[in-house]
């Protein structure tokens, strides 16, 4: 076969420009070679054998070998190019294959059309080692508590957040001006933050300018939002009997007759027999409007890019006095000036308008729970309000509060000629914000209802105070950043080098100014229309600053982009902290291996497209406390005392000042895995991190007596670890030129676990109770058994000897029953034990994200999900006729001798003290899956376009929590703390289920 030997040679290009180290592969054998540094080639081979051409991010092209002996190949690129992706890294950018650090990225696009209304919401489930749970679906408070890989320190856990290289917030910026999040996780990514690294840190790039004819975009959509799920309530005529069924258990008369229970039904005497059918319906808005909408013009030339952005946001709330409305301008400017200078300038403006009831929403939904007929009908038929809700939902007042925000920042960057690859770059970073909250309370009316008289007298009435009231607040507050550095960043043969340097400096400065007026006799809300009376005024005021400085460095260096070596750094200085302990060093050091470019590898495998291993060790930190606890502070109290017929201010020590505080350390572990296979069919990316915080602040094992007058200082003592797992996955398969397919997962698995903290010797010393050695925030009580049944109570209704003694009073069959943890015979709190994991945050949150194009039709999928995680049913959420409140419909699944196996315990007039007892029973699972976000799109084929003269017209429906899988009854699964003054009860706004229908169009 020797004369069938053919000696081809040739050049690979991008159809623009030589591409090197391109790998020419006989298929079927381990014969190859790679292009050079021009893209050049030679081979011999057989005619009849195939030339597989390949190159990461490019399609792999194939040439069956024939009497041909030069070759011109034209490499596209593929689906799969996260290789030459550049992604952005602290205070600059590198190319996704050199990179050695953990991080995950996510493409603006991705969340555009998708229906929310806070940035933060749109994360979950899309990106490996972030765990985001949203609390609250109310209009402008909606935002999520993100945290990376998990809850790492018992003080803050949110991560840092950056957007266009400076500590801002992304929450409320424009989602259609986004290109991309970048989530730094490990030491090797977060040290060149220093101080505020320890939690992670989210970057946030917006768009810019390409070169090219000026492109005008209008991107829009028009949602409407339903509450995930709501309270399943009783109507009157079930409270009544479930009231009568209580009664007869505690040998009571029953409270309402059969002519009671037949007018809740019919509704024949609505005013002193309300029938309270359907709640919900009666005070909440249905289908509550959702909608965004965008302008964007984009283009430029080599020289002058530009990226323009206008947004507008409307969403209205459950309640019809509750809305947010948004604008959002984005001004991006790139220039360059000189051959040797780049100037960009960038604006981001917002101003919001945030609208809701006087009255807080935690008591909005504790008088919710109020709603029967012991309290009136929400109206009487005269229109009079007849419970205390109706006047606090619709006549109370308002609370109005506008803010506006602007981020502006001018860079130049200018290259050194006479060293290649140098170059020195200046930011300067301006950021001031607005904000006015006015408070208007107005006098809340109910009538009250006189049945002995007929007909019936219906008479106004005023609950709380009698005149109105105005609270009216500004504040005031700019950051100041600027920055200074040099980056280098040249090769040398096969050997690469990138070096920063680079200071920061940060100042913030705030202040507030309240004033607050009573008693008005006119109802306008103005804040010199009220009493003129000294008593009904008051003002208060405060301002504050702060300081950070930062020197970062980092250093890189790889092989022929095959031994990766990297150290960053940052030498940090807070206002926190006293002067001489005020800086901090905090280094990482990174290394990386890509053995798909060993030749052992590279020429051998052809389904291989990238392989990297990576590891990195570091040290950041995290403020810790407030500032100036190094300091004796004092309150400045009013009256204290009178001198001369004057009153004079007094002032107290609030605590004992430390001398010694000082930052949270955080020393980071990371070791992960890269790989890229079968072009671009199969990657994944798996990392086991472990973190080990220290310094955290703690309260000191000391007891001292109340005569010693002060509190004594926290300390640096807390010792906790944090320890886990993620990883994404990806496929993308081409079935045909018309149908594509991918499926995308991601799972973050995060476990921490408290060493050393200054609990009490109670706890401690009962290894049932010790909170050492555990997950921070697991949750202790009592371990329910079930219920007593009538077996185990002898003729006298005693119990029968063996059984543990509850001391709650005498038990009944019915009543819930407590393991006897160390078998002393009775239940006290040497029987507290683990009942459930921790609320704040899942331990295992996950997602997997399905699509399918077709022709023109596309359809994308994200089911989310999370797992060990449970939240603990106070009991507003869950016990019947709870402080004389609302049972549910789930209630009617109460013990009774025909019932053992019952839902709930017997049914009483209201919980019994038993009962109510911290304990297992009330642990609910708050594990979920959910439908998180679906979008099916048809984009106008290009014929049609022309027709059209339009670039691109894209129409779709979207959808945002359309449906959730859960164990939680009555409550959406995410539910977080609330401002009620039950922290963890129910009265929380719930989360938002969204569909929309929009488009996308480039003229």
């Amino acid at each position: 076969m020797a004369q069938d030997k053919v000696t081809i040679s040739g050049t690979v290009t991008d159809g623009k420009t030589a591409l090197p180290n391109v790998s020419i592969l006989i298929k079927g054998t381990s014969q190859g070679t790679t292009t050079t540094e021009t893209g050049k080639f030679t081979i011999q081979a057989s005619r009849g054998q195939e030339l597989v051409f390949s190159f990461i991010g490019y399609e792999k092209q194939t040439i069956v070998v024939g009497d041909q002996k030069t070759l011109n190949i034209v490499l596209v690129q593929s689906a799969n190019q996260t290789l030459n992706d550049v992604v952005v890294v602290g205070y600059g950018t590198k190319k996704k294959a050199s990179v050695t650090a953990a991080i995950s990225t996510l493409k603006g696009a991705e969340v555009a059309s998708v229906p929310v209304a806070n940035l933060s919401n749109s994360l979950g489930g899309r990106v490996s080692g972030v765990i985001v749970k949203q609390g609250s679906g109310e209009p402008g408070k909606d935002g999520s508590n993100i945290y990376v890989r998990g809850i790492s320190s018992t003080g803050a856990n949110q991560p840092l957040m950056i957007v266009d290289g400076i500590p801002r917030a992304f929450q409320q910026l424009d989602p259609n001006s986004i290109e991309t999040f970048t989530v730094l996780k490990d030491a090797a990514a977060v040290a060149p933050y220093g101080v505020a690294g320890a939690n992670g840190v989210i970057l946030v790039t917006t768009k810019r300018g390409k070169t090219g004819t000026p492109t005008l975009s209008y991107n829009g959509y028009v949602g409407f939002q339903n509450p995930v799920v709501l309270p399943d309530f009783v109507n009157s005529y079930q409270y009544a009997t479930l009231r009568n069924a209580a009664a007869v258990n505690e040998g009571l008369p029953e409270p309402y007759s059969a002519s009671d229970l037949q007018k809740f039904q019919d509704g024949s005497d609505p005013d002193a027999y309300p029938t309270f059918k359907d709640i919900w319906g009666s005070i909440t808005n249905k289908n509550a409007i959702l909608t965004n909408h965008n302008i964007e013009i984009s283009g430029g030339t080599e020289r002058v890019k530009y990226y323009a952005g206008l947004g507008y946001q409307f969403q209205e709330g459950m309640w019809a006095a509750t809305n947010s409305r948004r604008f959002n301008l984005t001004l991006n400017l790139d220039a360059q000036v000189t051959n040797t200078t780049n100037v960009s300038f960038n604006v981001n403006g917002r101003q919001q308008k945030n609208m809701y009831p006087q009255i807080t929403t935690g008591r909005l939904f504790e008088l919710i729970g109020y709603l029967h007929p012991l309290y009136g009908p929400l109206r009487f038929s005269n229109g009079m309000n007849g419970t205390f809700l109706t006047g606090s939902l619709f006549n109370s007042g308002y609370q109005q509060i506008n803010s506006t925000a602007l981020f502006s920042q001018l860079s130049v960057e200018q290259k050194i000629p006479f060293i290649p690859g140098l170059k020195a770059k200046g930011t300067i970073a301006y950021d001031p914000a607005h904000t006015m909250d006015k408070l208007w309370t107005l006098p809340v009316h109910k009538a009250s209802l006189d049945r002995s008289q007929t007909p019936y007298v219906i008479t106004d009435g005023i609950w709380g105070q009698t005149k109105p009231s105005l609270s009216q607040n500004y504040s005031n507050e700019y950051q100041l950043t600027y920055q200074a550095g040099l980056t280098y960043d040249n090769t040398f043969g096969a050997h690469h080098i990138g070096v920063l340097g680079l200071f920061e400096a940060k100042s913030n400065n705030y202040q507030t100014l309240g004033a607050d007026r009573r008693n008005y006799n006119l109802g306008i809300d103005e804040i010199n229309l009220g009493s003129s009376s000294q008593a009904d005024m008051s003002t208060r005021g405060s301002s504050s600053q702060a300081r950070q400085v930062g020197f970062v460095y980092r250093v890189a260096y790889d092989y022929a982009q095959k031994y990766l070596l990297e150290a960053s750094g940052r030498y940090d200085g807070s206002y926190f902290f006293p002067p001489d302990q005020r800086y901090g060093f905090f280094p990482a050091f990174s290394i990386g291996w890509r053995l798909s470019e060993e030749n052992f590898l590279k020429n051998k495998l052809s389904w291989l497209d990238n392989l990297k291993i990576r590891a990195s060790y570091g040290e950041v930190g995290a403020l810790a406390g407030t500032p100036f606890q190094y300091m004796s502070t004092y309150d400045v109290l009013g009256t204290n005392y009178i001198l001369g017929g004057n009153a004079v201010q007094g002032i107290r020590e609030r605590a004992e000042p430390n001398p010694y505080i000082t930052w949270e350390r955080a020393k980071k572990t990371d070791v992960g895995l890269e790989a890229n296979l079968w072009n671009g069919l199969l990657n994944f990316e798996i990392d086991y991190f472990y973190e080990k915080r220290s310094n955290m602040l703690v309260n000191p094992d000391v007891v001292v007596p109340s005569e010693y007058g002060v509190g004594l200082s926290q300390v640096n003592a807390g010792i906790m670890d944090n320890r886990g797992v993620d990883f994404t996955i990806s496929s993308f398969y081409r079935i045909s030129d018309d149908l594509q397919v991918s499926l995308g997962a991601n799972m973050t698995y995060a476990k921490n676990k408290v060493l050393q903290i200054f609990e009490t010797s109670t706890t401690y010393n009962n290894p049932n109770r010790r909170v050492t050695g555990r997950p921070l925030g697991t949750q202790f009580g009592f371990q329910s058994l079930g219920y007593f049944q009538e077996s185990d109570f002898d003729a006298n209704g005693n119990l029968k000897p063996g059984i543990a003694v509850q001391p709650w009073g005498a038990v009944q069959p019915g009543d819930i029953r407590y393991q006897d943890m160390n078998g002393d015979g009775k239940i006290n709190d040497d029987d507290i034990t683990v009942i459930g994991d921790p609320t704040a945050a899942p331990r295992i949150i996950y997602g997997f994200s399905p699509s399918v194009k077709y022709k023109a039709f596309s359809l994308d999928l994200l089911f989310q999900g999370a797992a060990k995680v449970d939240w603990y049913y106070h009991g507003s959420s869950i016990m019947p006729f709870w402080e004389t409140m609302l049972p549910y419909v789930h209630n009617f699944d109460y013990w009774t001798p025909e019932n053992t196996n019952a839902a709930y315990p017997r049914l009483t007039s209201a919980p019994t003290v038993n009962n109510s007892q911290t304990s297992s029973f009330w642990m609910g699972d708050a594990s979920y899956l959910r439908l998180k976000s679906a979008t099916l799109a048809y984009t106008i084929p290009p014929a049609v376009m022309r027709k059209l003269k339009m670039q691109n017209i894209r129409v779709f429906v979207s959808g945002q929590n359309i449906f959730t899988w859960t164990k939680l009854i009555n409550y959406d699964p995410e539910i977080g703390p609330n401002n009620s003054w039950i922290p963890n009860g129910s009265w929380g706004y719930p989360n938002q289920k969204a569909i929309s229908i929009g488009a996308n169009v480039t003229f």
